[in-house]
């Protein structure tokens, strides 16, 4: 399983009843969440199937960053 950002484009937060439907798809678990954007771990065509019923959803796999080692070494 992967994870993925899943943002919500409505001009509210995100709807009760779209984090309800989010959260019962089978194999995935929301680790985080803010009003208009949640990360889950899961299936991605799961995910898929449940977002093209609910409007105003986009997804994108999550990307992780490597912070560059600025110190200064000794040569």
């Amino acid at each position: 399983m992967s994870r993925y950002v899943l943002r919500y484009s409505g001009a509210e937060a995100i709807p009760a009843d779209h984090l309800k439907a989010v959260r019962s798809i089978p194999g995935v678990h929301v680790v985080d969440e803010s009003s208009k954007m949640l990360l889950v771990d899961g299936d991605e065509s799961a995910l898929h199937d449940k977002l093209k019923e609910m409007p105003g959803w986009s997804i994108h796999p999550e990307t992780v960053y490597t912070i560059p080692d600025t110190r200064k070494k000794l040569s």
